[in-house]
């Protein structure tokens, strides 16, 4: 994630925390003007005011309502809105509170606008933080039109210091206040990484990238049920790589390593569907769950994979290695009565009888026979 980057997450949030803001304009609007009588004594002014700030809350609160709908048509018509409506009910308020502090007879009313603004304009900054440069204009519009006012007309320059130098201590606080969200949004990725990097690992066998078998059996048991739910097919297919001892015995274990390395890759490529599960079951053995298959496919594509095996070669320190691999094979339509377990034994069988009749051959749990 760009760092200050106003993208979706960042503008979501800026919605949350302003949303409440605009229902307190609305109110201190109406609060202002109908203190101490200002409306009867400034009635032109105070209905145009009135229809300034709430009209502008009341096209904020319309967006907000379509917010979600905007975002899904354009992204940056929506941001462009956003930022919109808001920098103009920061214009109109700042207008405003300079046309209230040039009134030279109405001092209540204008600390009462005073007050009102310092406390409408840190909830702004503060809410906008995430976005500093909006934090930062939102501040301006603010405070600085009746700052520059005061300073015009030669009057309160006390007041138009104060509000100088609040400002500033608004634009600080933004800086900081940005640093440490943006600080706590990448400490949030890093960790939901982290997260999602531990869990890949505890479903991954080390060495060959595949699935664990710890794995295997918790998905196994996920897609039997949603298998039964939906009415659909599972094969199971059981390998086993013979003789790979007199791999190990004679090019020494690290061959061997090599060697699963690059099977682990051959099963990778061979079975690529989004749907189909390869594991890594045993020292040797390998798994592979697939769904949606009838028998004729799942036969096909084993022996593809058989043959795929007995012609691939693993160079190693200036050895060939190669070998072949036995499979068993047994598909089912699962029932909630049923367990993965009984597929797990039926495709074991097949893959004993493979290995009883000379390995290098797909066995299914029925007397169809593919492959010698």
């Amino acid at each position: 994630m760009k760092r200050y980057e106003l993208n979706s997450r960042v503008l979501h949030d800026l919605k949350r925390r302003s949303s409440i803001g605009i229902v307190i304009y609305m109110i201190l609007s109406f609060v202002i003007v109908y203190e101490e009588g200002y409306y009867f004594r400034n009635p032109s002014f105070s209905l145009s005011f009135l229809l300034m700030i709430n009209g502008v809350c009341i096209i904020r609160c319309i967006h907000l309502l379509l917010f979600d709908s905007l975002e899904e048509f354009s992204e940056r018509m929506n941001t462009v809105i956003f930022i919109a409506t808001v920098l103009a009910t920061a214009g109109a308020w700042g207008g405003s509170f300079a046309y209230f502090i040039s009134n030279d007879n109405e001092y209540k009313a204008k600390m009462l606008v005073a007050i009102c603004s310092a406390g409408l304009c840190s909830g702004g900054v503060v809410a906008f933080i995430p976005e500093r440069r909006l934090s930062v204009i939102f501040n301006f519009m603010m405070l600085m039109p009746p700052a520059a006012t005061l300073l015009y007309r030669g009057t309160d320059r006390g007041l138009a210091f104060m509000l100088l130098l609040y400002s500033i201590y608004l634009v600080l606080l933004t800086l900081r206040g940005c640093r440490e969200y943006w600080d706590a949004l990448e400490n949030e990725a890093k960790l939901k990484e982290r997260t999602v990097e531990l869990k890949r690992i505890s479903h991954t066998d080390p060495l060959t990238h595949l699935y664990n078998r710890r794995y295997f059996s918790e998905i196994f048991e996920f897609e039997w049920k949603r298998a039964s739910r939906d009415k659909t097919s599972l094969t199971l297919i059981i390998c086993d790589i013979d003789y790979f001892k007199d791999v190990n015995d004679t090019h020494g274990h690290i061959a061997g390593d090599e060697y699963l390395i690059s099977l682990g890759r051959v099963l990778r490529n061979k079975f690529k569907r989004d749907t189909d599960i390869v594991a890594r079951y045993g020292g040797e053995e390998f798994v592979i769950l697939l769904s949606g298959l009838d028998d004729t496919d799942a036969l096909q594509m084993t022996e593809s994979l058989r043959r795929q095996v007995s012609d691939h070669k693993v160079l190693f320190d200036g050895a060939t290695l190669r070998t072949t691999m036995s499979f068993g094979v047994a598909s089912c339509s699962p029932d909630a009565q049923g367990t993965p377990d009984l597929l797990l034994a039926r495709a074991d069988r097949a893959l004993y009888r493979a290995k009883e009749k000379g390995r290098n051959r797909v066995e299914i749990d029925d007397p169809v026979l593919i492959g010698d």
